[in-house]
């Protein structure tokens, strides 16, 4: 195994942290109270699953109440109903639609506080925890998701962050974990890191049986109000078998090599999904490095890997791939190129379904393989990967504002063709520009100090090896 890179020095410069204009306490309280501003005015946009979907199920719990929990007024799993069914107890106080996405809302800034602590924790660098705060918070990919949509991912994804938390702090994160999973069945793609670090930390495995049991003890106010048993434990079989695509509009491997019978698709995209999460599973219950950057690095591969390479999938999986990259870039900046990839990965993806502009989701799945492979090569040879330069950073900002610029002239219905044909040449340099960051020679380990992380993170005490007699915490 390679030494780690958190054990090389850093420079005095670095030491310091980031260096801000203004009182950093001061510019990210401001940019918070900015985010809270944009949701606001957001609030009243209304998509179609909005409409044929959120709306109803507000109406439904509005008028029922708690009843309301006997029938399958929603198609998620129980967790959800009881929150909605809670803002409704404010019904006339705010409007609908505000009240359904309130409920991301409180999500959203609970994950971006988690960010802070997680970083805080990482590196003992108040400046960058504080990064992590604002960055979680004004997302793109969060706003869209939350603020426009009213989709309940940051629900899950706040669950799913604070396992690799604790896991990250050689805490036990399986019941948080279970959480996500009893929210929402994307909550598994965490699944290959949670099994690979329950082994490496020496739990016994059937910790994983209370992952069912978590979704049972949540479900069971719901089969209590009479609603069939069997009928609740399907929620996630019915989810699976409601469309029949092997991407609906997300940027996945199934994307990049359309024509693929669907039956075929979905057997080869199963078995590639278990063979790498197994891959991930065997790599982190191996590894030697056990820092926190390390396990987020990790877990950051298992939500990327899990949704790129599985069929079925819709645009907004890749949610918390998109927050925990944000985390991992505060951590260590090398990271940063991964982070505005995934966001403008997400955005892309978002606009097929939004505005009709299909074009980016090519883009988009082109630009998750990049980051898969590089995150691959990071986890196996982490001091053969250097930091971004300066003008690598902003070429990429300048062209993700090129695409921005051109997507109003390329949306349905009447798409302007000489702006879809100038959105295609961008997108080609973007993908160019982004393969030459990530994939551009680097320098050996020997001359790594000079691309090494920007503050050392605090070191975490090694776990002992559990006597017979002693039970799991």
């Amino acid at each position: 195994m390679s030494p780690r890179s958190n054990d090389i020095p850093a420079s005095p410069q670095s030491r310091a942290g980031l260096r801000l204009p203004i009182d950093p306490r001061v510019a990210a309280a401001g940019l918070m109270l900015l985010g809270l501003e944009i949701r606001l005015a957001m609030w009243s946009y209304a998509s179609s699953d909005v409409n044929r979907f959120l709306k109803p199920w507000y109406a439904f719990a509005r008028d029922h109440g708690w009843h309301a929990l006997s029938a399958a007024f929603t198609n998620y799993s129980p967790f959800y109903s009881y929150l909605l069914i809670s803002v409704t107890a404010f019904d006339g106080h705010a409007p609908a639609l505000l009240l359904i996405k309130g409920i991301s809302f409180v999500f959203e800034l609970a994950t971006a506080l988690l960010a802070y602590r997680f970083v805080l924790r990482a590196t003992s660098s108040s400046n960058r925890a504080l990064v992590a705060l604002v960055a979680c918070w004004l997302a793109p990919a969060v706003l869209y998701n939350g603020a426009l949509w009213g989709q309940a991912d940051s629900i899950w994804t706040f669950f799913i962050v604070l396992s690799v938390y604790l896991f990250s702090t050689a805490r036990n994160g399986v019941v948080p974990f279970g959480g996500g999973f009893a929210v929402k069945a994307q909550g598994v793609f965490l699944g290959p890191f949670v099994l690979g670090m329950i082994v490496r930390q020496r739990r016994t495995v059937l910790w994983l049986a209370a992952v069912p049991l978590i979704y049972l003890a949540i479900a069971a106010p719901t089969v209590l109000a009479g609603r069939p048993l069997m009928e609740v434990l399907g929620v996630y079989l019915d989810q699976a078998n409601t469309y029949h695509s092997l991407s609906k509009n997300a940027a996945s491997l199934w994307i990049l090599i359309p024509g693929v019978p669907y039956a075929v698709g979905v057997a080869i995209g199963l078995a590639l999904a278990a063979a790498a999460g197994l891959g991930i599973t065997v790599l982190i219950a191996r590894a030697k490095r056990t820092d926190i950057e390390f396990n987020t690095l990790a877990a950051c591969l298992s939500l990327q890997a899990m949704p790129f390479l599985l069929p079925k999938m819709h645009d907004r999986y890749f949610y918390a791939f998109e927050v925990l990259s944000i985390i991992l870039a505060c951590q260590n900046r090398r990271y940063l190129m991964v982070a505005m990839a995934a966001q403008t990965s997400a955005v892309l993806s978002y606009l097929a379904f939004d505005q009709g502009i299909q074009d980016g989701v090519p883009v988009a799945a082109a630009q998750n393989l990049l980051v898969g492979v590089f995150l691959l090569r990071s986890f196996l040879q982490p001091d053969l990967v250097s930091e971004p330069r300066p003008r690598e950073v902003w070429g990429y900002v300048l062209l993700s504002a090129a695409m921005a610029c051109l997507v109003p002239f390329c949306r349905e219905p009447h798409p302007n063709f000489l702006a879809e044909r100038a959105f295609l040449v961008v997108s080609a340099l973007l993908l160019g520009h982004l393969g030459l960051a990530l994939f551009r020679l680097t320098r050996r380990p020997a001359d790594a100090q000079n691309y090494a992380v920007i503050v050392k993170p605090r070191p975490l005490a090694t776990r002992a090896p559990r006597s017979a007699s002693t039970g799991d915490q």
